[in-house]
């Protein structure tokens, strides 16, 4: 996107978006004021068609439009440059722009979050098991020839002398089965997963303690995963996949590795700007790890700007774009004061949430593709519930539904969704709950947009019943059988 700060003095200025009313936020009860300004924004930037570049208005104007202190703006400002549908720019003709949401940003907010929540090895390849399974499966059905060449191209460099390549050709086999099934969110998701397990296996090839034939093996599995979807055959595709997860996982627990987010490779791009840029990266990868290593302490100063500048060894652009870097992530924020400096916070589950479904839907995410990917990883979390169901699960499952029977009808589509919520959560995987929940924002704001259900409300409140009956007898078949048929219909509700 064009940086504003930079145009010509006789450049014209960007196209600029009309005002719009204000709109709610779906899925959150009683917002505040900044998010209700912030949502606005959003409604205004989606009704427009995502116009990138376009001027939304000076802070003046959105001051004046939406009748809000300068406080409650920016608040909503730094939600809309999270969200990555906007971006505040200086300079002539300046303002806040709609911005291209960016895959890799978005990956890494994900990657970082479950780091942050100390998600487990075991929890991070159930997952990837989940998704990777469900991908190669499709792909067997869906890969062109390019990918098809492009799945080879990966074989065949993974087995080069160079083991930086062969690592990047392993990474990149799993994210070309992910791209082949044409699902934004399938390689969203399974980008994010795989980068938390990439990092460990690089560095211990770069240090020469991975065990000993794992890169034969895995070209080995590779090229079976790749035979089987080039044959058409989705389910020795699954099968195969399942079994290389497995495997890797093994892998993993030898080396005694623990997720780890990938960060900004340091290696690519040309140019002082991007010299700068790929410095900053570095910085707050490293100052992530460090973050890590104390055990993530929210609320507590690292230092102020000169001691940190000396700590990492740095000049002050580059700490402070790394700065920047990490602020975007919520990982820290620059406070002043003697109790200030770099201070470490909590990133914001709900926020990337919206973040994550607001990217899907700007990359034409369709009805179908939610469809999917929402049946796959519930009815993953589903089966893990029933398994892990303890007499609190069930007490849950239960104060759940009755809070849906005495809900009002017009209100219900605000806790429609609740019962999902807690199977996700009960079902011990969060980093599957958090995939589904992205999920679950997706299908709420098409239901905001949604024609009116053929249903009753009673006729709705039954299926989450007949689910839950099924878990508590333990019978895994029937449940699976009602969640896919509750998902189908909730997915022919509202607009394609």
């Amino acid at each position: 996107m064009t940086d504003l700060g930079d145009r010509r003095p006789d450049a014209p200025a960007p196209p600029a978006l009309p005002p719009t009313a204000w709109s709610p936020v779906p899925g959150l009860r009683d917002p505040k004021l900044a998010e209700r300004v912030a949502a606005a924004l959003e409604a205004e930037v989606i009704r427009a068609g995502w116009p990138v570049g376009a001027l939304i208005g000076s802070e003046e104007q959105l001051m004046a439009r939406f009748e809000v202190g300068r406080g409650v703006l920016r608040e909503a400002i730094k939600l809309a440059e999270h969200r990555q549908f906007a971006r505040m720019r200086r300079g002539r003709n300046g303002g806040l722009v709609v911005a291209e949401p960016s895959l890799a940003a978005v990956n890494e907010s994900l990657a970082i979050y479950l780091e942050f929540s100390k998600v487990e090895l075991g929890e991070i390849f159930e997952a990837r098991t989940v998704l990777e399974q469900f991908s190669a499966s499709i792909a067997a059905t869906s890969l062109d020839d390019e990918h098809v060449l492009a799945l080879r191209r990966a074989i065949e460099e993974e087995t080069g002398p160079d083991t930086k390549a062969a690592c990047a050709a392993a990474f990149a086999f799993h994210m070309t089965v992910a791209e082949a099934t044409g699902n934004v969110a399938l390689l969203l998701f399974i980008q994010a997963l795989a980068s938390l397990t990439d990092r460990p296996l690089r560095v211990a090839s770069g240090n020469d303690t991975r065990p000993k034939g794992l890169g034969a093996a895995i070209h080995r599995e590779h090229r079976d995963i790749a035979e089987a979807i080039a044959a058409g055959d989705g389910l020795r595709a699954r099968e195969c996949m399942r079994r290389h997860l497995e495997a890797l996982q093994g892998w993993m627990v030898d080396l005694g590795a623990t997720p780890l987010a990938a960060g900004g490779d340091a290696n690519s791009g040309t140019g002082d700007g991007q010299e700068r840029r790929r410095s900053a990266e570095t910085i707050a990868e490293q100052i992530r790890r460090d973050i890590v290593a104390c055990g993530w302490p929210v609320g507590t100063s690292l230092g102020f700007e000169p001691g940190l500048l000396q700590r990492y060894g740095v000049s002050r652009a580059p700490f402070r774009e790394a700065v920047r870097i990490l602020e975007s992530h919520s990982v820290v924020r620059m406070q002043r004061g003697i109790d200030g400096g770099m201070v470490v916070t909590a990133p914001d589950g709900r926020e990337l949430i919206r973040a994550g479904s607001l990217y899907l839907r700007y990359r034409g995410m369709d009805r179908g593709q939610i469809r999917d990917v929402r049946e796959e990883l519930e009815i993953a979390t589903l089966r893990l519930a029933v398994e892990r169901l303890t007499v609190e699960g069930v007490e849950r499952v239960q104060a759940t539904l009755e809070r849906e029977r005495v809900w009002p009808d017009e209100d219900f589509p605000a806790v429609s969704h609740d019962l999902h919520g807690v199977i996700a959560d009960i079902c011990g995987n969060r980093a599957i709950a958090f995939l589904v929940s992205i999920i679950m924002q997706l299908t709420a704001e098409r239901l905001t947009r949604a024609v009116p259900v053929p249903e009753s409300p009673d006729a709705i409140r039954r299926a989450p019943q007949s689910i839950v009956d099924a878990m508590v007898a333990r019978d895994v078949p029937l449940a699976t059988r009602r969640m896919r048929k509750h998902l189908r219909a909730l997915s022919e509700t509202g607009p394609r």
